[in-house]
């Protein structure tokens, strides 16, 4: 199964478990992995800076 990333538009094979996912839920959406993790880690960052200043 082939999947459009939904940031970057390349095209990636999901896991076993989202491919399972989607194929029950088709109107779901996915990351890639290198976007999945550049996001990841700005959250993480942002939520640390706003935990530490408050």
């Amino acid at each position: 199964m082939k999947v459009t990333c939904l940031l970057c538009e390349r095209p990636f094979s999901p896991s076993p478990l989202q491919a399972k996912k989607l194929r029950k839920h088709p109107h779901r959406i996915f990351l890639c992995p290198s976007c999945h993790e550049r996001i990841s880690t700005k959250t993480i960052a942002r939520r640390n800076e706003s935990s530490s200043a408050g």
